[in-house]
């Protein structure tokens, strides 16, 4: 999280609430998903905090499914305006059962909105991609490494909501019911978007050193 210039979001310790004499009280972590939403849309900091701990690690995962290699993005930041959003806007949600639906759309909306500001704001940029310092590859194998930044160039290519199925679909591995309630589509919608996006990625794919290997070897995007 970027230091200085955002409000920490809820930490597990927070986990605790009122009791009627005014001190705090252990609350348990699992609370049924109905009271968990009632208390959100109420503001009661101890939900905001379960919300947190049980989605937080969803929401970064779906968020660098989707952004890949760009190196304008710093995940705590992403992650941080997800949650943010999803306090904000916790009052929309009517059934509790779509508690995880609704944080995986949250996470898709954001980390398209963190796309569409850096393209605003890609003016600004004194330096080229190839003129950054690589990331460290945190112990991956080269090749699986090479593999990933190379499939995520072309992704950065694409149409946002086509990349955005391809992401969602063949490497978070989403059902298509779930990719178009992310994105809040129909399930025609996101099957045209796929087929889409898979045509274009297998046709840059296979004039690509790299990953037409990996396509003829069938190992199915996933880097």
């Amino acid at each position: 999280m970027a230091s200085g210039s955002r409000s920490p979001l809820p930490h597990a310790v927070s986990r605790a609430g009122p009791s009627p004499g005014g001190q705090l009280v252990a609350l348990p972590v699992e609370r049924d998903d109905a009271e968990l939403l009632r208390r959100l849309q109420r503001g009661d900091p101890w939900a905001k905090a379960v919300l947190f701990e049980r989605y937080g690690a969803l929401v970064e995962r779906i968020a660098r499914r989707i952004l890949g290699t760009e190196r304008h993005t710093t995940f705590a930041d992403v992650v941080h305006d997800a949650f943010v959003s999803a306090y904000a806007s916790v009052h929309q949600l009517s059934d509790a059962v779509a508690l995880t639906s609704w944080m995986r759309s949250v996470a898709v909306h954001t980390a398209c909105k963190s796309i569409r500001h850096h393209k605003a704001r890609s003016w600004l940029r004194f330096f080229s991609p190839e003129d950054l310092p690589e990331p460290p590859a945190r112990g991956a194998d080269a090749e699986l490494r090479e593999a990933h930044d190379r499939t995520y160039r072309l992704l950065e290519s694409f149409p946002l909501d086509e990349r955005v199925a391809f992401a969602l679909r063949y490497i978070e591995g989403m059902e298509l019911t779930e990719a178009a309630a992310a994105c809040g589509v129909s399930l025609a919608t996101i099957k045209r978007r796929i087929a889409r996006a898979e045509a274009r990625f297998v046709s840059a794919a296979q004039r690509d050193p790299v990953l037409a290997t990996w396509i003829e070897e069938g190992t199915r995007w996933n880097p």
